[in-house]
Parts: structure tokens; C-alpha cells; sequence
């Protein structure tokens, strides 16, 4: 088992013998020329000096680790490799970082026991796959499984979730039916990330749902959600919202007309038939602020081959790697290139372009609901 490196002397080979890490030394024509006892029990006992490695381990030729020792011998540069010897058919569970370098004639090879820190990185993984699990299974419950069918119209949205994903995010949307014919939909943005945030997405969600059917008012229905917040969080959260109630217009011909409140949010657009693109009005009272905030409201009609767009700040504030923002003009140019498009390509041709702008990485969430009269 043991042999002697040619510019080693008796004290050199001595320390190597008592090292508790695995050391092994190779000729350039791949024969053993020492092996230490720390690697000679992993490498399975046996005297090695003088044997081929590839002879002794066929389970190595061909992997990633055997083209990585052929590269260092022939470049003479060392390299750095996480290992487990299993893969070689050696008879361990154990992890090993290995460094291997040139020496003089050959390689040689150090190893460090790494199966703690194996062992823990893959503990971290698994949490990190269950929280992520839980984030978007929460994510999922706090929008709408599906969107409804509108007599006359079509709905589109999409939803892309910030970073990793592993905390669920504020960004809401919803559409749903009220009594008379009627239709709401609504979009908002909650400060923060977390399950305080999605605490209080679900509070605005379902307390919008049962302000909707009572007070069937934009201004009003918002009055009540502000009056929740405040109830549930004491001001320490804010919150934006739009909210639009949809019913086909008194005139016919197939036009729908739109009341929207508007609570600190962006504006929606409007999408018109000849690509012109218009942005309804931006003010009002953010919520969970103020016991009596100001809203915005306008009444707007959508005629057949028109369309609204909601969004979040998502869009408008993505940022590019010099630092600059998608802003309101990009988002409007995107838009007036959506004529004729059905809802779901708009919102998702917008998600498209926010996503490229900087790079395919969401650096907070993004919300795109569209509504299309039908043409």
C-alpha cells in the first residue's frame, strides 16, 4: 500500500501516512505511486502502488471526474470537485471534496470529508422546495381558479410572482358576477410580502366580495374595504386598489359601460378600436391610510373591439439592468400594438414585455387583468 513520491523523504512520506484525509499520487502514465491509509480505505485496501487507476476503477472512465484528471494532466492546471465514490462503485456514502494538482512526473489528489456539508445543503434544498410548494399553493388560493364567462365580453389576466417565489406576494386580481347583470372586477397591491401580506390579500378579497353585493357602488365598495383595513391592521399596512363595476351600456349595440374607483393604484387603460390608447384618471386616497380617503371615479363606456387593461406597479416599475423604468409611456406603446388581440394575449403579450425588459426576472410581482368587449 505504500510507496514513495520521488522527491519525497522518509519525513515527508511519514506525514503523509498520518494524514487523516485521503492522499494518492499518480505517474503520467496513470499508475498509483502512493497511496496514503486514509485513501486506501475508501479506495477499497489492497496495495495499489504500481496498479493503473483506470484498471483498478472502470466505474470512474468515461465521467465527469475522469475528464477533469485528463484535462489537469495534459494543462497542468488543478481543479476543485465535490464526489461521491459510490458513483465508482466503491463501497461508501460519504461525500468528498477533492483538489487535484500537478506534480512533478504526475498528479497528485487531496480529499476532505464534505458528507456534513452535503447532507445540510440538501436539507436546505428540501426546505426551500416545501416552502416554495406552500407559497405557490397559498399563491394559488388568493386568486381566482378560474376566470367567469361575461355575456358580450372576454377576461384575461396573468400573475408572475417576484424572486424565488418562496413568499407569497400582494398582487391580486378578481372577477366576479353581481346581482343584476352586473360584473366586477378588481386589482390591488398589498405593501409587502409574507403572510401578513397574504393575510390581508385575502381580507380585501373576500371583503370586496360582500361589499360588492351590498353597496354595489365602486366608491363606496372601497370605503368599506379602507374601513377593514384600518379595523384589521391599525394603519400599519397599505394597500391599492381599482375597482370597476361592468354592465352592458343603455345605448346597445353591444357596448359595455364601466364604473371605476380608484384607490392609489395605476390607472387602467383603455384600449380603443383605432389602437389609440387611454389612460382613465390616477388619483385617490391609498388605503389603510386615512378613516376618510378620497377615491377617484369615472364612468367609461368599452365599446365592441375595446378593451380595459388593470395592472399592478409591477409592470410600470420593472427596471432594466442600467436602472431605468418600463414606465406608463412603454406600457401605453406595448398596449396600442394589442388591437384586435383577445384578452388573454394582451395581458399576456404586457406580462411578455414587462419580463424581457429586465431580463426574465420579476423583481416584484406583476398583475395584468384584461376585459375585451367582444368585437
Amino acid at each position: 500500500m505504500k510507496g514513495r513520491m520521488e522527491d519525497g523523504g522518509p519525513d515527508l512520506h511519514a506525514t503523509l501516512d498520518h494524514l487523516p484525509d485521503p492522499f494518492v499520487a499518480v505517474d503520467g502514465e496513470w499508475r498509483f505511486t502512493y497511496v496514503n491509509p486514509a485513501a486506501a480505505s475508501i479506495l477499497g485496501g489492497g496495495d495499489l502502488v504500481g496498479k493503473l487507476v483506470w484498471d483498478r476503477f472502470p466505474g470512474a472512465s468515461g465521467s465527469e471526474f475522469n475528464k477533469k484528471l485528463l484535462s489537469a494532466m495534459e494543462t497542468r492546471e488543478p481543479f476543485d470537485m465535490l464526489l461521491k465514490p459510490r458513483e465508482f462503485g466503491l463501497d461508501t456514502d460519504a461525500w468528498f471534496n477533492l483538489r487535484a494538482y500537478p506534480v512533478p512526473g504526475g498528479l497528485a489528489a487531496i480529499a476532505w470529508d464534505a458528507t456534513a456539508a452535503k447532507e445540510s445543503e440538501e436539507e436546505r434544498d428540501e426546505l426551500l422546495r416545501a416552502k416554495t410548494e406552500i407559497a405557490r399553493v397559498l399563491q394559488r388560493a388568493l386568486l381566482p381558479p378560474s376566470l367567469p364567462s361575461i355575456p358580450g365580453a372576454e377576461v384575461g389576466a396573468k400573475y408572475v410572482a417576484a424572486g424565488e417565489g418562496v413568499e407569497v406576494g400582494g398582487d391580486f386580481y378578481d372577477v366576479f358576477a353581481m346581482e343584476d347583470d352586473g360584473w366586477a372586477l378588481v386589482i390591488g397591491d398589498v405593501a409587502g410580502k409574507g403572510p401578513e401580506a397574504a393575510s390581508l390579500t385575502s381580507l380585501a378579497r373576500h371583503t370586496i366580495r360582500a361589499a360588492a353585493m351590498r353597496v354595489k357602488r365602486p366608491k363606496r365598495v372601497l370605503s368599506t374595504l379602507n374601513d377593514e383595513i384600518l379595523r384589521q391592521t391599525g394603519g400599519e399596512r397599505l394597500f391599492t386598489a381599482v375597482y370597476g363595476e361592468l354592465e352592458p351600456h343603455l345605448g346597445g349595440e353591444g357596448a359595455m359601460e364601466l364604473r371605476v374607483a380608484c384607490a392609489g393604484h395605476p390607472s387602467p387603460l383603455i384600449l380603443r378600436k383605432g389602437g389609440e390608447v387611454e389612460r382613465l384618471p390616477e388619483t385617490g386616497t391609498i388605503l389603510g391610510v386615512l378613516e376618510d380617503p378620497e377615491f377617484s371615479y369615472c364612468e367609461v363606456t368599452v365599446k365592441r373591439g375595446e378593451a380595459v387593461v388593470f395592472y399592478t406597479d409591477g409592470v410600470i416599475e420593472a427596471r432594466s439592468e442600467d436602472g431605468s423604468f418600463f414606465g406608463e409611456e412603454r406600457l401605453s406603446e406595448v398596449a396600442s400594438g394589442c388591437g384586435g388581440l383577445s384578452a388573454r394575449d394582451v395581458a399576456a403579450r404586457i406580462e411578455a414585455a414587462a419580463l424581457d425588459f429586465q431580463n426574465g426576472v420579476a423583481r416584484d410581482d406583476i398583475a395584468v387583468l384584461v376585459l375585451r368587449v367582444e368585437a
